[in-house]
């Protein structure tokens, strides 16, 4: 279907007729959708045409509802969490008492509250490492998980590429972590059908997610879903003592129950193919349910080279702002010289991005004295290079743009419902690139009809 107007014109005639009509409309940059009841509308720009494709759907128009309670056992995380994001939305400076209470909050029983309050610190200039990193990050690794964590010698099976055991412990300082988890609560609270008795959680990693999940809905029993051998010691030490239940299998292997109420997935979608991920949340999650992904996204791109760049751009966004207020004289001396070579912005390009990050995976021993400096943040950001460099390879990791996760979503028959940018790394939009959480509705089918001729 050719067409005489300009795409923006056509798109913006198309906003006011969904307008006129009543119809939703979900928009991305080449492309868009009207839904009315049991029906849509698709529109998608090609190279010098549209093409226009309509079915029917399970798709009622979303009616006001009041969100759900929170869970009475929750109550105190909920309200503390609240308090937190409350100080991050008002922004800076922070008063006298409040940073007192962050700093204290690093210690809370909470790994939810103590990320929080770690996030919010490191935007103050002071950057926090929670206590419980702090614990684990002197102590041996996992038994049995084929790794020594202690003695400089790790574990590389993540896509061959992440050394998981230093992730297992050093995780809790990327930048928008908690906060993700946050808004997956109060997306469980506001669209799903009813308060969770039981979650599937897919590609739960050594489980960091996973507790925050356990600690903000402790009445739901999770099934954790996680196939790497590395990654799964750590995910049953980390959940031991939460109702959860740890399943050595990737989602489309996973024999377990295909109604699960909600189901979720935090970091996880970029290390899968994502329609073959799409499906099998799909597969497990009951009609009328709840799909929640939380991730990072990159910008949009149209070549190898632009992809690249936005994954670059995206990553050192993380490295920088984790790194922004570390005092680098406080540093043992092996961290200062990691820190220096991180900090060293004429060695971002992509060509001289290996040999950076073989210098900055040398000397990996963990400090056996106590150290001021918070040297973690330090050997986070190793890893989150390490994530750069693989991301770089598409088929080691399938970084997309919120628009076209959203597009596939919809091919695959799930309905997003709520989208949320909670953590900012490039660009201005809610659409940019940075960590989101996308809400997504399992629909019910529409019931079978018959007529005679």
């Amino acid at each position: 279907m050719a067409s005489d107007l300009a795409w923006p014109a056509l798109r913006d005639c198309l906003h006011t007729y969904a307008t006129l009509t009543g119809a939703a409309v979900d928009t991305w940059h080449d492309g868009l959708e009207l839904r009315v009841p049991r029906a849509s509308l698709r529109v998608q720009k090609q190279e010098s045409s549209l093409t226009v494709s309509g079915r029917r759907a399970a798709w009622l128009p979303p009616t006001p509802r009041v969100p759900l309670p929170v869970p009475e056992k929750a109550e105190e995380v909920w309200r503390t969490a609240a308090a937190l994001t409350g100080l991050m939305e008002a922004g800076l400076p922070l008063p006298g008492p409040a940073l007192e209470t962050l700093l204290a909050a690093l210690e809370h029983e909470s790994w939810l509250i103590a990320t929080l309050a770690c996030d919010l610190l490191n935007r103050t200039g002071v950057p926090g490492v929670p206590e419980f990193v702090r614990a684990h990050g002197l102590t041996p690794a996992v038994p049995g998980s084929g790794s020594t964590g202690g003695n400089g010698t790790f574990t590389e099976v993540w896509e061959a590429r992440i050394s998981v055991d230093e992730y297992a412990l050093f995780e809790a300082t990327h930048p928008g972590y908690a906060v993700q988890m946050v808004e997956l609560g109060h997306m469980i609270l506001a669209h799903a059908p009813f308060l969770p008795d039981a979650v599937l959680d897919v590609g739960s990693g050594p489980g960091l997610p996973t507790v925050m999940l356990a600690e903000i809905f402790p009445d739901a029993h999770i099934d954790a879903v996680e196939p790497s051998p590395a990654a799964f010691p750590h995910l049953l030490r980390n959940t031991s003592g939460h109702a959860v239940t740890a399943h050595r299998t990737g989602i489309t292997d996973f024999s377990g129950r295909r109604d699960y109420p909600v189901t979720v997935s935090v970091g996880a979608s970029h290390h899968m193919d994502t329609r073959m991920f799409l499906r099998g949340l799909k597969e497990h999650t009951a009609p009328g349910g709840l799909v929640i992904v939380a991730d990072e996204m990159i910008a949009p791109f149209s070549s190898d080279a632009e992809r690249a760049q936005a994954v670059i751009d995206h990553h050192f966004a993380y490295i920088d702002e984790a790194l922004a207020h570390v005092p680098v004289a406080e540093l043992p001396p092996v961290e200062q010289r990691r820190l220096l070579a991180l900090l060293d912005k004429d060695r971002r390009t992509p060509a001289l991005l290996p040999a950076l990050l073989e210098e900055t995976r040398r000397d990996r021993e963990f400090p056996t004295t106590a150290h001021g400096g918070p040297w973690q943040r330090v050997r986070f950001c190793v890893l989150e290079l390490e994530a750069l460099v693989a991301g770089v390879d598409y088929d080691v990791e399938r970084k997309t743009w919120v628009e076209n996760f959203l597009t596939l979503a919809r091919d695959e028959g799930l309905e997003p419902v709520a989208h949320r940018r909670v953590h900012a790394t490039v660009g201005g939009r809610d659409l940019d690139a940075g960590t989101h959480v996308v809400a997504l509705r399992n629909p019910i089918p529409a019931p079978e009809t018959s007529r005679t001729l």
